[in-house]
């Protein structure tokens, strides 16, 4: 690679073969346009939204809803061989469908704004460039510059290419997009020593960035992909779009939930084929397929995202815009935070915090108490008429450190456009940077006065005379001591010093010498109050938070230790070191490094893919086009609203719309409340299934017959489970999971819930099945004596019974065939059937109140949360399922409950009680599960024995003594 900023324009010249006077002739640029392509960056692929809407449905879960469906269909086909296949027997398969096709659109809307960051990046490109060829200057399109090329660069344009700057005169170029470094830099056509920090490159005007001021003439060294903005463009086209944490754990706990109702339709139908024998096979293939399908929760896809699509819109609200919605999980499974400083933890804004006055250090608040003097009026004109930036309401015009000048006095009563007004600038010597000051000659009073701003050391060199308590006296080397130690002790904490002298000028001759000594403001971009709460927020949730900064290592620090990052300088490294380093070298130490200081876009990848490798989900704050390459490799990039690049907002998951890093904790909070969400969702749907799968294998097992037919299943699935499932979804937040460490790594999402599904379907089975043996206490038994004793079952059932068991047994024992016999068993158990599926539809509108998976754990006090919408969906629920069980025709031709029209099994005053008895059961499983988690709860925090009690006793000591050995830190 060459080293274009160490080499002279003589050495630049001979190897591009070209000329900075003449330039390169039309035909030599025709053949380089030829040989190395425009100069552009290449367009990104966009992903069709047909594409992404077809590839929702191969998700593991989608594919296992679209078997269920065709199976619905095949399963009355295959139970009723010859029979016609009429509305009902496809309601399943319609209804399952249209949750798939729901559940994949949803997920088309969120995902369909593909990424098109490198389109991003060729938009900052502008179309026209003035270029020197065959001695003249001529406009051409910038995609037409070549290596080789000499561009003239002027104020208020974007530079079309890399170039090594040759002649230049006060340039100045805003490189904020790239380097981060929010203040203007100055570029010079001298060589420089060579390095591989672009904030030092001070010689070379990179692609796409901003010229602020005067005038400079480059030649072309790069374009398109052989740019810093270029390699940017390659490094966010290379990172492949990865799965999320969320979408992973949902991809397993599909594969897994299929194979369980693959292996529970498998084993139920072998041992019901071996226990009644292989003649009904199609009746007990119906009753393992009904048992599969109510394994799989096939409301929970569509769940999972009306969950994430609340939790966007509640993040919307709070200034976090999701652009992905599996990314909101992501967010709370966070645990290392990589932000950028200027404007994220810092306020964007330069301010005076210091003032050496009378040769002593003090508080700027403290000198805006001082009472007015001939000094303090000579300091604040000082401050702003040598100065050029301007403050009119919201608006800010300016260098930020000529900004923060203002910024004071105005804070002293002063307004900088009165005071320059009315002490008119008779002439001026501008800043540079070798000087390193800048002086105004004013009128002051009938005088004319010289002020004079810059770098202390070197205003100290043209003063002989100090004001002290209002009198000018000789400077002596002990002042100057005194003064640049202070100086010294500021600079140090990280502050930029400023010092102000001026003298009285008798012939309007603006020199720079001779004069005396005012003092001094020390000024820095000052941290965020709500971000030092934020990050002590994130350490109390076990998130790591690192700084990535331009800054040198010892202003990072700085800034770290205002914030509580970092103390120690063993906690920063910096990009030089960094560049020696191996990866290896870089896994052993990243765990303990706060700040990264100095870096360039590279190293921002190479520090998330470090962390990633060790096993961290990492969060990327950032704003700017150099931060692209690394918010799109982060497991979540999170990009700032009103500062950032839409190179940077395109390559991130999470916008931030108030560039503010306190949001990014609202939005972890969001994302671990939506995890807690989901898994309660799962917890109470997988706890409801294998309730349904326990109670029908216990009777299917009993009597070779399903006691719930298929719809019964779909409507509890689909309507009980999706409208309380999605009002766990719409539920308030649970803020003490904040005070718990991420779940991270291999956890799946049965992790923890595995028991609370098993007690919730032990005990709801239990209970439907109770609920069943009493229905079937209802069945008019001289009724179907009657009907066993006549017609086409004379002969066939020989029974006299007053035991319903005993009609059971006369009917499964039989002279029918298996179809007629399964046919006949249906109807029979009808009132079972109606009140057990009373008690399994009713039950969790109660115990759905009471799963609740947050941090029991940490405190005694019991806090009771109301969710308001899931007490809503519970009414919801309840009033669906009276209605589905009392309205004619619904109730009899669709579910197969109990109705009004037939004769052996109808609702009479007779048998009217098995609808309250039926429901009074559905309350037992909710009063149980109360009481063992009353019980649970007691003997955790209630009754803790003594090893227990010294554990916690030395666990509260341990986090006593690291909270005092942070407080020592920080002061």
């Amino acid at each position: 690679m060459d080293s274009w900023e160490s080499s002279q324009i003589k050495e630049i010249e001979n190897k591009l073969d070209s000329d900075i006077k003449t330039g390169l002739t039309e035909e030599e640029a025709k053949k380089r346009l030829i040989e190395n392509g425009k100069n552009e960056l290449p367009t990104a692929k966009v992903t069709p939204w047909w594409v992404t809407f077809l590839h929702a449905f191969l998700e593991p879960l989608q594919l296992i809803l679209m078997f269920a469906a065709v199976i619905s269909v095949v399963a009355p086909l295959i139970s009723s061989p010859g029979e016609k296949l009429g509305f009902h027997e496809f309601i399943d398969f319609v209804v399952i469908m249209l949750i798939v096709i729901v559940d994949a659109v949803l997920e088309t809307i969120q995902t369909v704004k593909a990424r098109k960051s490198v389109d991003a990046l060729k938009s900052l490109s502008k179309p026209k460039a003035v270029v020197l060829r065959e001695h003249n200057q001529k406009e051409i399109d910038a995609s037409d510059l070549v290596v080789g090329d000499i561009v003239i660069l002027e104020a208020g344009k974007y530079v079309p290419a890399e170039l090594r700057i040759v002649q230049s005169a006060d340039f100045m170029i805003d490189e904020a997009i790239l380097t981060g470094e929010s203040v203007p830099v100055e570029k010079t056509h001298k060589a420089i020593k060579e390095t591989t920090i672009l904030a030092e490159k001070t010689n070379i005007a990179f692609m796409s960035t901003f010229t602020t001021a005067g005038r400079a003439v480059g030649i072309v060294i790069g374009t398109g992909l052989n740019t810093e903005i270029g390699k940017i463009s390659e490094a966010i086209d290379k990172n492949e779009e990865s799965e999320t944490p969320l979408e992973k754990k949902i991809s397993k706990f599909g594969y897994v939930i299929s194979c369980v109702a693959g292996l529970i339709g498998i084993f139920v139908f072998l041992l019901l084929s071996l226990v009644g024998g292989f003649e009904a096979w199609a009746s007990y293939l119906m009753v393992a397929i009904t048992l599969a399908i109510g394994v799989i929760p096939e409301s929970l896809a569509a769940v999972i995202s009306i969950t994430l699509s609340f939790s966007t819109k509640r993040m919307a609200n709070n200034n976090v815009i999701v652009k992905k919605l599996a990314s909101v999980e992501t967010l709370g499974s966070v645990n290392v935070i990589c932000t950028d400083k200027t404007g994220t933890l810092t306020q964007n804004k330069m301010t005076v915090k210091k003032v050496i006055d009378n040769n002593r250090i003090m508080d700027s608040d403290e000198y805006l108490e001082l009472d007015k003097s001939i000094q303090k009026e000579l300091l604040l004109k000082a401050l702003v008429l040598p100065n050029d930036s301007i403050t009119e309401g919201n608006e800010r015009i300016g260098d930020p450190t000529e900004l923060a000048l203002v910024d004071f006095a105005e804070l002293m009563g002063i307004d900088e456009l009165v005071y320059r007004k009315k002490f008119e600038r008779i002439d001026e010597i501008p800043f540079d940077s070798e000087r390193k000051l800048m002086s105004t000659l004013n009128t002051v009073d009938k005088k004319t006065i010289a002020f004079t701003k810059g770098a202390i050391d070197q205003l100290l060199s043209i003063c002989d005379h100090i004001m002290i308590e209002n009198k000018v006296i000789k400077l002596t080397e002990s002042h100057k001591h005194e003064i640049m130690r202070a100086s010294i002790n500021l600079s140090d904490d990280a502050l930029r010093v400023l010092a102000f002298a001026y003298k009285e000028v008798k012939n309007n001759k603006l020199e720079e010498k001779g004069l005396t000594f005012i003092g001094a403001v020390a000024m820095i971009d000052p941290v965020r109050k709500e971000a030092v709460q934020a990050i002590e927020e994130a350490h109390a949730a076990g998130v790591e938070v690192c700084m990535i900064t331009g800054d040198h290592a010892i202003t990072a620090l700085a800034i770290a230790r205002d914030l509580g990052l970092a103390y120690d300088e063993k906690q920063v490294i910096s990009s030089d070191k960094l560049d020696t380093m191996s990866d290896a070298e870089l896994e052993e130490v990243i765990d303990n490094i706060r700040v990264f200081a100095r870096v360039n876009p590279e190293h921002k990848v190479k520090i998330v893919a470090t962390l990633q490798k060790k096993g961290y989900i990492v969060s990327m704050t950032g704003d700017g086009v150099n931060d692209a390459p690394s918010l799109s490799k982060a497991d979540i990039g999170v990009a700032m609203g009103i500062t950032g690049t839409d190179v940077a907002k395109q390559a991130s998951d999470v916008i931030l719309t108030d560039d503010n890093f306190a949001t990014i904790m609202t939005g972890v909070n969001e994302g671990r409340n939506v995890y807690q969400k989901i898994k309660r969702a799962i917890t109470l749907l997988m706890g409801f299934n294998l309730a349904n799968v326990l109670s029908i294998l216990i009777i299917s097992l009993i009597f070779k017959i399903s006691p719930l037919e298929a719809t019964n299943i779909l409507y509890i699935n689909l309507i009980v489970e999706s409208c309380l499932a999605i009002a766990i979804g719409m539920g308030p937040l649970d803020d003490t999971l904040m005070k718990l460490k991420p779940q991270v790594g291999k956890n799946g999402l049965l992790k923890g819930i595995i028991l609370p599904i098993i007690k919730i379907g032990v005990l709801s089975a239990l209970c439907s099945v109770a609920s069943f043996f009493i229905g079937m206490m209802a069945t008019d038994i001289k009724t179907w004596n009657n009907v066993f004793n006549s017609g086409e079952y004379i002969g066939k059932i020989s029974l006299d019974s007053t035991n319903w068991l005993d009609q059971i047994h006369a009917i499964m024992n039989s002279s029918l065939s298996a179809i007629e016999r399964n046919k006949l068993l249906d109807e029979y158990i009808v009132f079972g059937r109606t009140a057990m599926f009373i008690t399994i539809v009713m039950s969790p509108l109660f115990f759905a109140h009471l799963i609740k998976i947050s941090n029991w754990k940490a405190s005694k006090k019991i806090k009771l949360q109301v969710s308001k919408p899931l007490i809503y969906a519970s009414l919801i629920a309840l009033v669906l399922s009276v209605g589905v069980i009392t309205i004619p025709g619904l109730n009899e031709s669709v579910l197969g409950l109990v109705g009004y029209s037939k004769e052996t099994a109808k609702w009479t005053s007779d048998n009217i009680w098995i609808m309250f008895v039926a429901f009074a059961i559905s309350i037992v499983p909710f009063l149980l599960i109360l009481l063992i988690d009353a019980i649970v709860f007691y003997s955790y925090h209630l009754s803790v024995g003594n090893w227990q009690k010294n554990q916690m006793l030395i666990a509260e000591m341990i986090n006593q003594d690291v909270k005092e050995q942070n407080k020592k830190h920080k002061k």
